[in-house]
């Protein structure tokens, strides 16, 4: 119900425990490193230890579809068997042959079990058995695992075990008569909940991966989030999930406390949300009522922002008014929403630090050093291109543009030019001119997701790039091969290319002859969503309205009342006339280019231009 709503490719929250949404934290990061230990070639026996909902299967099937093309992995996800059954389930996960009414006994079931491990260990493979819900082991198959560590050469196990389980499991394991056991796990692991700041982090993270806009819950709703879920991922995803269909019930453009404490009510288990709540969700609703009807009366201010500002704030009394790190954020090369400008200055100002070094690339903004920003996968697909595709297809609702160029330029036709620099230009320098410093971005323009800022991998010439107005990677042949450099300005007749040696000028003439239109350009998601199309309703759309206002010379602040929060039949009329006017296809539907457009159409601080937009 709610995904067209807010413009999502795919749900944010599901409870399916799907690798391609994994957020790792500070503590899910080191238990994964455990189970890669555990997967080692010189480890034994591993344990990883973990509250209901905080993501153990998720890290297993992580490490499952991980590529370690000379593992075999053994997965045991039902641990209520006998000790036989137990065994044979292991030689049928590893595809050990054994002939079921010949080998009934156990000492058969082993012994063909080990003849097919060293048969794997000649063939310079290794083998790891992974036991979920272990806390559910009986003593006799424990004993049992306890022998299996014994198959083994003179310096190799041929059996690697990891235990996975709730903490109970920990509580087995230390039982005297189970001493023989514990005694040789080599490594052992508890997982632990989200904190505010990785709560924070995590909903970001599935809200990006989704392609809906990452800012969709303030900064108190997100407070809020963590005390009623403990930071339990599972927990999480319920609340949110039905947070979101609140959301879309009350057509509201951003979910706030209030909201969050709502659907914790109707979802969670009542030993945990009931007594909060019960104190908390009365005293919000009257403080929020009498503030909402105080600020209705106060000219000059938009009442759609003022109840977001009063859901957020409002719900952090006053508990939520005391965290000094679920405010908005600040860091360079990422823009706030105004109405979460005005949560942060409801909340005191204090500084909020996304971070860069999650691998799944749950980054909330950019410019932190020394941090990795690893590519995620996600289908920014709007404007009715989809962003895999680099060529523009007929029919989109963008019009598709051809390079003068004519195609890629052989080697024999390619010419020695003094102006091409050598050397590939990266995206991370491309990057550095939006203030992004001290990442070494490895994701692709697809992947691309630090804070707002998205890459558009696309096709034309450059009457394309500079309506774009940003600068932009291009794909060029010179002297026999093909690499990328970076155009940073175009002066006139000239244009300023980046590589990794340096600087360099060259005619817009000589470019054309080497370069193929292929071009890649990083913009900011301002409106916060991939598209916005006709019947939409919230902030998207009034950051739409405003935003043509000021191409059309006009101050949207000086109107009196607040903006319309609904795509109405004169916006898309006045869409369509921008896009008509910028060569794009005028179907009145905002995606990637067209928002693209829109910000290079205005002075926009904080984003660099391809050359001052006077001089276009």
């Amino acid at each position: 119900m709610y995904l067209r709503y807010y413009g999502f490719d795919d749900y944010p929250f599901s409870v399916t425990p799907d690798p391609a949404f994994l957020y790792l934290s500070a503590s899910h990061r080191e238990a994964l490193g455990h189970l890669l230990y555990g997967a080692g070639e010189h480890s034994g026996f591993v344990a990883l230890i973990g509250e209901v909902g905080t993501g153990k299967t998720t890290l297993i099937r992580a490490l499952v579809d991980n590529d370690m093309p000379d593992l075999d992995i053994a997965l045991c996800w039902n641990p209520h068997l006998e000790v036989r059954e137990f065994v044979a389930t292991i030689c049928d996960e590893l595809g050990a042959s054994y002939d079921a009414r010949r080998d009934t006994s156990l000492k058969d079931l082993v012994d063909r079990l080990n003849k097919h491990l060293l048969a794997t260990h000649a063939n310079n493979r290794r083998t790891v058995l992974v036991i979920d819900e272990a806390q559910n082991l009986s003593r006799g198959v424990l004993e049992q695992l306890r022998l299996l560590t014994n198959l083994e050469t003179h310096k190799h196990k041929l059996l690697r075990i990891i235990l996975v389980g709730q903490p109970e499991l920990e509580q087995l394991l230390a039982r005297h008569d189970l001493r023989q056991l514990s005694q040789r796990i080599t490594a052992r692991f508890k997982l632990k909940p989200l904190g505010h700041a990785e709560t924070r982090a995590y909903v970001q993270h599935r809200l990006r991966l989704a392609g809906g806009p990452q800012h969709l819950f303030t900064p108190s709703a997100l407070f809020a989030l963590r005390r009623v879920t403990g930071g339990i991922p599972r927990l999480i995803n319920m609340v949110c999930e039905r947070a979101l269909m609140g959301g879309y019930a009350h057509s509201r453009s951003r979910i706030g406390a209030l909201m969050v404490l709502r659907a914790a009510a109707e979802t969670l288990p009542r030993e945990r949300g009931s007594r909060w709540l019960r104190v908390a969700v009365p005293a919000v609703s009257l403080t929020a009522i009498a503030l909402v009807g105080a600020l209705a009366w106060y000219p000059g201010i938009e009442l759609s922002r003022a109840a977001d500002w009063v859901q957020s704030s409002g719900a952090s009394a006053p508990a939520l008014a005391s965290n000094s790190t679920e405010n908005a954020p600040a860091e360079a090369g990422v823009d706030l929403p105004p109405d979460e400008q005005a949560e942060r200055l409801g909340h005191g100002g204090d500084s909020y630090r996304p971070s860069l070094k999650n691998p799944a690339g749950e980054a909330g903004g950019a410019g932190q050093a020394g941090e990795t920003v690893v590519a995620v996968n996600q289908n920014d697909d709007s404007d009715g291109v989809s962003a895999h595709s680099v060529e523009p297809e007929v029919g989109d609702d963008e019009t598709s543009v051809s390079s003068d160029s004519g195609g890629e330029i052989s080697a024999d036709q390619t010419v020695a030019l003094e102006g091409v620099p050598a050397g590939d230009a990266t995206i991370t320098q491309l990057l550095r001119l939006w203030g992004v410093f001290g990442a070494q971005v490895r994701s692709g323009c697809v992947n691309l997701r630090i804070g707002d800022l998205r890459c558009l991998a696309d096709k034309g010439d450059f009457a394309t790039i500079k309506r774009y107005n940003r600068p932009a990677l291009l794909r060029i042949r010179h002297q026999g091969r093909t690499h990328q450099v970076l155009l940073s300005s175009l002066d006139g007749p000239d244009a300023t290319l980046v590589g990794a040696d340096g600087t360099r000028r060259i005619s817009r003439a000589a470019l054309m002859r080497i370069w193929n239109g292929e071009f890649q350009v990083v913009w900011r998601a301002d409106s916060g969503v991939g598209l916005i199309q006709p019947g939409a309703v919230g902030s998207a759309v009034v950051w739409l309205r405003k935003r043509l206002d000021r191409i059309d010379g006009e101050n949207p602040e000086t109107r009196l009342g607040p903006a319309s929060p609904v795509y109405d039949d004169a916006l898309e009329r006045r869409l369509r006339a921008f896009q008509a006017a910028n060569g794009l296809k005028s179907d009145g539907m905002a995606g990637p280019r067209t928002q693209m457009m829109l910000n290079g159409a205005v002075p926009s601080p904080g984003s660099p231009a391809l050359k001052p937009v006077e001089q276009e």
